[in-house]
């Protein structure tokens, strides 16, 4: 029984290049924004299309058939969002005004475990009580 509830094999650095590779970033490390216009430029759609066989290799198959049937721009990004999760990244995304049409940009980051769940810190708290009217 897989551990992971999206994944029946862990995903493995060769297909992590070729979803970089499918959004025209170089590497896990690359800080670049893109935006959905970047994606049709790179033909994103198309590509992850192509991967779909080996993508499903991965999924467990009722994930699978969720996530890689009808591929759109928001389905490739949710699905590159969940390909790099296991590697301790993330994928954020910020609406941001470009020449006054709104649009997401969208950059890797790599998860720190403080940025997640930050410890709350007991903090020393004075409190006077005064009884004098």
């Amino acid at each position: 029984m897989p551990k992971n509830q999206l994944f029946k094999i862990k995903p493995d650095s060769n297909i992590i290049d070729k979803l970089m590779e499918a959004f025209g970033l170089e590497g896990l490390n690359d800080t670049r924004y893109f935006t959905k216009e970047n994606m049709k430029e790179c033909n994103t759609v198309d590509t992850i299309n192509n991967l779909v066989e080996e993508l499903h290799t991965y999924y467990l198959p009722c994930k699978g058939k969720i996530y890689l049937d009808n591929i759109t721009e928001k389905k490739s990004i949710t699905i590159f969002r969940q390909f790099i999760k296991p590697f301790n990244y993330k994928c954020m995304g910020l609406e941001k005004s470009v020449n006054g049409h709104k649009q997401m940009t969208y950059r890797i980051l790599q998860q720190d475990k403080e940025q997640i769940s930050p410890v709350a810190t007991p903090r020393a708290r004075e409190y006077v009580i005064d009884f004098s009217v």
